[in-house]
């Protein structure tokens, strides 16, 4: 293995899961060893099946925490009438300044400010054009925008647009049902739960999980592990060899590349008569972890040909196809080498992704996204922090909160994903703990983002030092200018942060807070004055401030 890695129990099941049952939660048994995310104090275990049925695995107030909208920007106050009169207000998300014939509207100007006359406006009845103010300056230069950045700041600069972002989500592998009737809402609602938008599913899983999801607008991917009845390792495609790609022991490696290629094209088509249109399909999980957890070996020179063959058979369907989806960034250098080596292989991929157990954060490889393809990162265990023996709480879920962050503002990644759904106590990568029957602190961290930060929106630079232990990144939906501010706290105390917002300065931001005491709890509204807003961020927190101008 490339890196030591912290064990990960799997359950290899023996047939389809049914959407009625429910697995039991493994214990010690299965095999694989891999070491939790980086930051993390003690690996949590990957693996185990899904886990038995228990209560109802609410944590207190879990699920009922204000989802509220994500716009807080002001109503638009209507404009003046008249030749040439100035509107008043500051333009929401409302209507514009409405002019009874020609009535100047001030560009986004607050009471008061920019007073000039402005563009004229429309006709009769229509709503006013945004005209440029002769005296008020830029920026809105009202009492939302203008202003000047101190030096204590962090600047938000709504024009230093980075990539775009497709979403945040889990894996479903080996669950294919849910443990209790409510589950779909916490994972998938944006006004009851964290509203993730991806859901990664595994070849020959059970679909009540994944149709669940797709009614809820989730995007969903699938990977194969196993090419064998049901996911399991092997299949008719593959042969046994002892020690190949550098590996010890005997395992499967693909040998029929067009009968597997056609195996997964009814697949999907079967997927979707069910109600299930996939966006992609991965190449394999983990091809270089030497067929740990039921995984068809492959070397990187095997990848990027299978991925020759795999790649029109899905393009012909309208699917995407992902790869290579290594165990993590030492692994994934190798085998994208590989395939942008391959030009049918490279064109072959829209998707490239990897996961992160050891080696740290992906590396940047700016030719994927100049060649408008996109950077994914599929699954990750982050691990459990010193003192939170289940790994439930807001101290892990800190460190997942660290891991999100860098991935994000480093490598600029498109789409981040924790490792499952359900698992057993101790555990870092999962979103329920079987154990304790409660949703863990991740989902609302997860939530903070996901919720907050929609398929399409596009992070923005930020610039100026916060306090130590606090990280902070910013995202804005290009189509109405809506904000969302995610801000870490990792200290054992509170810290304040000021932020000066370059661009379309909402008058107000809600914040929504994840700590030891609230799940994504909303908080009342700040103003924001003269571009400026000051938040105080509780101690061990992940808070979100969201509004629209």
């Amino acid at each position: 293995m490339p890196c030591v890695r912290s064990i990960r129990l799997m359950c290899p099941i023996a047939g389809l899961v049914l959407a009625s049952s429910l697995l039991a939660a493994c214990g010690s048994s299965g095999s694989g060893n891999e070491t939790g995310g980086s930051g993390s104090t003690t690996g949590g275990a990957k693996g185990g099946g899904a886990p038995t049925s228990g209560g109802a695995g609410q944590t207190a107030g879990g699920g009922s925490s204000n989802g509220g909208s994500m716009a807080s920007g002001g109503a638009s106050v209507t404009g003046g009438t008249g030749s040439g009169g100035a509107s008043s207000g500051r333009a929401g998300n409302g209507s514009g300044g409405v002019s009874a014939s020609g009535g100047a509207h001030a560009s986004g100007g607050a009471g008061g400010k920019g007073s000039g006359t402005g563009g004229s406006g429309a006709s009769s009845g229509s709503v006013g054009a945004a005209g440029a103010p002769s005296t008020g300056g830029t920026n809105g230069s009202g009492l939302c925008g203008g202003g000047t950045a101190q030096a204590s700041d962090v600047t938000i600069d709504e024009a230093s647009l980075q990539q775009k972002i497709s979403g945040f989500g889990v894996s479903s592998a080996w669950a294919g049902s849910y443990r209790n009737a409510s589950d779909a809402d916490y994972l998938w609602s944006t006004t009851k739960g964290a509203g993730l938008s991806l859901l990664r599913i595994r070849y020959g899983d059970g679909l009540s999980i994944a149709k669940s999801a797709a009614s809820f607008g989730v995007t969903v991917w699938l990977t194969p592990w196993g090419m064998g009845n049901n996911g399991a390792t092997g299949g008719p495609y593959t042969t046994t060899q002892s020690n190949p790609n550098g590996c010890t022991g005997s395992m499967p490696v693909l040998s029929d590349a067009t009968g597997w290629a056609n195996t997964l094209v009814t697949y999907v088509q079967n997927l979707k008569t069910q109600g299930i249109p996939l966006y992609a399909v991965s190449a394999e999980n983990e091809p270089d972890s030497c067929g740990i957890n039921q995984t068809t070996s492959y070397s990187d020179a095997q990848l990027a040909t299978w991925i020759t063959t795999l790649g029109p058979a899905m393009k012909a369907l309208g699917v995407k196809v992902m790869g290579p989806e290594t165990q993590n960034a030492c692994g994934f250098s190798k085998y994208f080498t590989a395939i942008k080596n391959s030009t049918a292989a490279w064109d072959a991929v829209d998707v490239f992704a990897s996961h992160e157990y050891g080696c740290g954060t992906l590396p940047t490889q700016a030719s994927i996204s100049a060649a408008n393809k996109e950077y994914w990162e599929t699954e990750v265990d982050t691990g459990k922090a010193s003192g939170d023996s289940t790994g439930d709480g807001i101290a892990s879920a800190l460190l997942m909160a660290s891991t999100m962050h860098n991935d994000l503002t480093k490598p600029n990644l498109n789409a981040w994903h924790l490792w499952w759904v359900y698992n057993a106590s101790g555990n870092g990568g999962c979103l329920y703990d079987t154990t304790t029957n409660v949703w863990t602190k991740r989902l609302w961290v997860m939530g903070n983002y996901s919720r907050f930060v929609r398929p399409g929106w596009k992070r923005v630079g930020t610039s100026g030092t916060a306090p130590s232990g606090v990280l902070v990144s910013a995202y804005i939906n290009p189509a109405n200018n809506a904000l969302s501010i995610v801000a870490i706290n990792s200290n054992t105390s509170a810290k304040d942060v000021s932020f000066y917002i370059s661009g379309s300065a909402p008058c107000s931001l809600t914040p929504y807070e994840t700590s030891a005491s609230k799940d994504l709890g909303a908080g009342a509204a700040l103003t924001v004055a003269q571009s400026r807003v000051t938040v105080t961020l509780a101690a061990q927190s992940v808070t979100t401030l969201a509004g629209a101008p």
